[in-house]
């Protein structure tokens, strides 16, 4: 019978302790039990105790504000670590919470204990200084602990073969050079139970474990649910999902509270394609497409933490660079998995998540921006300086009625709720309105109205919003920021013309300064990001001669784009190269976006 000096003493943190230190360790600590999603402790709590993990999981979470935003999933504690060193050492108060996300029975080591066997245990003391080392060294100094290695593959209706898609996500994941496994659905009660009594030691021999199974009433269903870190439901985009879908019995869950369940939506059939209903169903996070090899890469890079993230900054038609970035990422061979953004980089952004190639691409932003300005429809300013309507027309014309959910790629944009002063984070619903309301300029463009609610241009809240994307995925990040610098020119403004004199010499469809005021105004006041919240690779294209408002100037930025970026991924060659394959020299028309994920 394995025991609680076994499970210490085969983890990380217990191995380097002697048998009298483990022995001392567990007879002075205290054994408490806590329920799946009850709080260990909550941000702001004093430090206390150092709390070891014995059997079960902790999530450890970063939870939003009052006033908007999501909870943050940091990590998971697993059996055998520790958890609340940082805050005993330094004495301030928790910076983030920790709640089971199963029953979990720990050992508590209260303060006083903790210094004793540090003053008198050279061994443990050591060890709890690995531990906070190791997680110093985590991405920008993120206190993030283990990453997610417990994934239920769940089978909504017999027509789903889960065994067959944890199968296929497996070779594709050791083809990432990570350990996969598949734990087949054991043939009776009694053997699930010595699954259960095995399980440490499954999780512990590889970075992911995947447990298949089917909804329903079943000793092997239930067991996933409990041991899963995060939950992918497999559903068919040609099946209404039922309602209500039982995937947790308990709707306040840790699944469900901090967002652990993703969908997969597959491919088959004819149908008009439900994914909308499966993701209000399930509330997932995220949803993934299973359909070609490249939508399957994509799930699986996901999981193994080696996907690659693009987050692209507002900045009116200075955005274009972002285009130029785009396209030497496509050289490279580098494919995208996550994209986002606020104001004009979140349009660009929609159409990397369309799946449109690089040529189609082009093309429609020409017409969308170039060809004509799609901010000319002046009138006298009650609200904004436009109508509003060609940016309507113009997105609705080349989105259409698409869905985020059916995007090939997972996307968001922000918007800026002014009633409660917050960000708001779109991941759902038609994506042309997600759009009117990231590029809502105040001043400049009408507020959307959603409820009581006034929506207006991301930028003024959240202008680069890499925080948001470093919450979608846990592997690279890029971010894009064309708003840093060299945006506005001063002398526009200096004993600047009438409204009259403006008109005779540049018609009404060309853009007055106030607009590039306006726009600089907005994209100002956030400071870049820095710490945790900066991306992994920076490119700051200086599009030198590019004004916010100057939309005819897009090859100018695109390629300003495109060098800015050269010079930022030789730069980082160490840290993206990992993520490029192999990318013959085609032209864009040949092989777009699409085909590359």
């Amino acid at each position: 019978m394995i025991t609680p000096n076994d499970i210490l003493g085969s983890t990380s943190f217990g191995a380097g302790l002697s048998d009298a230190t483990r022995r001392a360790l567990l007879g002075r600590g205290r054994a408490i039990c806590i329920a799946g999603g009850r709080a260990l402790f909550v941000a702001g709590s004093p430090p206390d105790a150092v709390y070891l993990v014995m059997s079960g999981r902790l999530i450890i979470v970063r939870e939003a504000a009052e006033d908007g935003g999501d909870d943050s999933v940091i990590g998971y504690v697993r059996a055998g670590e520790i958890v609340g060193e940082m805050s005993m050492l330094d004495g301030g108060p928790r910076t983030a919470s920790a709640y089971a996300l199963r029953d979990t029975e720990l050992i508590a080591l209260d303060a006083g204990v903790v210094r004793r066997l540090m003053a008198k245990r050279a061994d443990f003391a050591a060890s709890v200084a690995r531990t906070i080392l190791r997680r110093s060294r985590a991405p920008k100094g993120d206190s993030v602990k283990a990453p997610p290695r417990v994934f239920a593959v769940v089978a909504p209706s017999p027509s789903v073969d889960a065994a067959y898609i944890a199968r296929d996500l497996s070779t594709r994941i050791k083809f990432l050079q990570k350990k996969a496994k598949v734990l087949p659905e054991p043939e009776s009660a009694t053997a699930t139970a010595e699954v259960e009594v095995s399980m440490h030691g499954e999780e512990e021999a590889v970075d992911v474990l995947f447990l298949p199974c089917r909804i329903g009433d079943s000793d092997w269903y239930r067991f996933c649910m409990r041991h899963a870190d995060r939950i992918l439901v497999c559903a068919r985009r040609d099946a209404r999902p039922p309602t209500p879908l039982p995937l947790t019995t308990d709707e306040a869950s840790p699944a469900r509270r901090f967002r652990l369940v993703d969908l997969v939506a597959i491919h088959e059939g004819q149908g008009p394609g439900w994914t909308r209903d499966w993701v209000r169903e399930t509330d997932a996070d995220r949803v993934f497409h299973w359909g070609d090899e490249a939508s399957k890469d994509r799930l699986a890079r996901a999981i193994a933490g080696r996907s690659l993230g693009l987050c692209l900054s507002g900045g009116g038609a200075r955005a274009y660079a972002q285009f130029g970035v785009i396209k030497e990422l496509r050289r490279r061979g580098a494919p995208l998995d996550f994209v986002g953004g606020a104001s004009m980089g979140a349009v660009i952004a929609a159409c990397v998540a369309m799946g449109w190639g690089l040529d189609e691409i082009d093309a429609r932003l020409r017409d969308a921006f170039v060809d004509t300005n799609p901010l000319s429809d002046h009138i006298l300013p009650v609200i904004a300086l436009t109508r509003g309507a060609r940016v309507d027309e113009r997105l609705k014309r080349h989105f259409g009625e698409k869905l985020i959910e059916d995007l090939e790629l997972p996307f968001f944009c922000v918007s800026s709720e002014l009633t409660r002063g917050v960000v708001r984070v779109h991941r759902r619903g038609v994506l042309r309105e997600a759009l009117r309301a990231s590029i809502s300029l105040p001043g400049l463009l009408p507020p959307v109205v959603d409820g009581d609610q006034l929506l207006v241009d991301g930028a003024v809240l959240n202008n680069f919003p890499v925080d948001v994307m470093r919450t979608r995925h846990r592997g690279l990040t890029i971010g894009v920021d064309v708003a840093r610098e060299g945006t506005i020119a001063a002398e526009a403004f200096v004993n600047p013309p009438s409204f009259v004199n403006w008109v005779r010499e540049h018609g009404l469809s060309a853009a007055p300064p106030i607009v590039s005021l306006l726009m600089r105004a907005a994209t100002a006041g956030r400071p870049f990001a820095l710490g945790s919240e900066a991306p992994d690779i920076l490119v700051t294209p200086d599009a030198p001669g590019v004004d916010l408002r100057d939309w005819k100037k897009f090859d100018l930025a695109v390629d300003d784009g495109l060098i800015a970026a050269r010079t930022a991924f030789d730069a980082a060659s160490w840290a993206l190269q990992p993520y490029c394959r192999e990318a013959p020299e085609v032209r864009a028309s040949e092989v777009g976006l699409a085909a590359h994920g």
